[in-house]
């Protein structure tokens, strides 16, 4: 089984901008340049806090972000998985917070967020005390047991399917193999209902799959046969969907008939030349396609300096 500590780590990465959106939507829209890209940096957070138990099970991420006004942002995320007590936790926030702004004298805002089943452990401030001196830091936490289904539920945006992933499991001991069944299906109908983005809908249906696992690995089988066909038809689509997926089916099978030929990347990049020819954006065509934007960029300017 795919470690739990693993897989939040990967999707906060993935879907960092979702994430952000969801525990500071104000901050998110009104202070965040999201046109500049974050940065994971997590070979600095092993720098100043190497982790030397490897039983202690939680994901830790560091990450840079800028603001509107040209600023960074440093970001520290912690998520406690295996939920065991931790005398130590609230110190140990606070010996990343004062590291990080004595060695790089960032600005740092610091979440924890707890995925345990113990409804009385939540710590969220560290206290000093001796004699007159005194110091108390203080962190966001948010207790994913004391929420509801309701709470979790953020419109159009992709990271509550996560949060509720991670709840509906804290129930799995009370429930069996089929009710488990019924609620993963539910929330892989729940995501493409949405329309998220191919490569969003990709990483948290991962997400769904290795979380947790059932107790009878045929129902693993059974998951799969259930879920193809809310992947494989889509409801409805539009004309433009129509032309688009049918754009995409003809032009990518061509660009990887030409790749046979020619090489795999000239015969992509010649599936990425006929969409942007025919007046689709960067975006469309790298979703389309499932590319990197930048190869699709790329390919945009060879096409601009040809006209």
């Amino acid at each position: 089984m795919i470690n739990q500590d693993l897989l939040w780590k990967g999707i906060i990465e993935d879907l960092f901008e979702e994430f952000l959106g969801y525990f500071y939507p104000d901050w998110t829209q009104n202070e965040v340049d999201l046109n500049k890209p974050f940065e994971f940096l997590d070979k600095e957070l092993d720098e100043i806090y190497p982790v030397q138990n490897a039983k202690k099970r939680f994901a830790d991420k560091l990450v840079k972000v800028f603001t509107k006004s040209g600023t960074e942002q440093w970001i520290l995320v912690h998520i406690e998985v295996q939920g065991y007590t931790d005398n130590q936790f609230a110190e140990r926030m606070f010996t990343y917070f004062y590291r990080i702004r004595e060695r790089w004298k960032k600005e740092v805002i610091a979440l924890a967020i707890f995925t345990d089943k113990n409804p009385d452990y939540q710590p969220n401030t560290y206290h000093y005390e001796k004699l007159d001196t005194v110091l108390e830091y203080k962190f966001k936490t948010f207790k994913l047991l004391h929420k509801t289904e309701a709470d979790l539920t953020q419109a159009q945006n992709p990271f509550s399917i996560i949060m509720l992933t991670a709840w509906k499991s804290l129930q799995k001991v009370s429930q069996p193999d089929e009710q488990q069944l019924e609620w993963k299906v539910s929330l892989v109908r729940k995501l493409y209902e949405e329309g998220y983005q191919t490569s969003k809908i990709r990483n948290i249906l991962n997400f769904i799959r290795y979380y947790i696992k059932f107790n009878d690995s045929l129902k693993e089988q059974l998951f799969e046969e259930n879920i193809e066909p809310i992947i494989k038809n889509r409801k409805n689509m539009g004309i433009e969907e129509t032309i688009k997926e049918e754009l995409k089916r003809i032009y990518f099978e061509e660009g990887e008939q030409k790749g046979i030929e020619q090489g795999i990347e000239k015969g992509i990049e010649k599936g990425i030349r006929n969409l942007l020819k025919r007046g689709f954006s960067v975006t469309d065509t790298a979703e389309m396609l499932e590319v990197d934007k930048s190869l699709v960029e790329k390919v945009k300017k060879e096409l601009d300096k040809e006209s």
